[in-house]
């Protein structure tokens, strides 16, 4: 279904969704560094995930309607995988997963 919606295929969107995640971990250790420590680390790194996720989609896809929707959404997604990472979202896809039984 991803594949119809954006013409990507979803082992090139994880690829993708791993790159951007490992910039915004190395992007936020250095920023941590140089802001000060009033600013909480989890909402520096929704920001952090939102303008390079946007930003590398634009760069990237173009500027469309669709292209921005969908980076703004992709930037959730890599901004739990910078958080928490990539161990605690494949066992969140897996739960919500269907299996081929039922």
């Amino acid at each position: 279904m991803l594949e119809i919606l954006t013409g990507i295929t979803s082992s090139s969107t994880l690829g993708m969704v791993g790159i951007l995640a490992t910039l915004v971990t190395i992007v936020v250790q250095v920023l941590k560094n140089v802001l000060p420590e009033s600013i909480p680390t989890k909402l520096l790194t929704l920001i952090v995930a939102l303008i390079l996720t946007v930003a590398a989609t634009l760069i990237f896809s173009g500027i469309t309607v669709e292209t921005i929707f969908f980076s703004i959404f992709g930037s959730f997604i890599v901004a739990y995988a910078s958080m928490f990472g990539f161990d605690t979202m494949k066992e969140l896809f897996e739960r919500f997963k269907k299996s081929d039984g039922e």
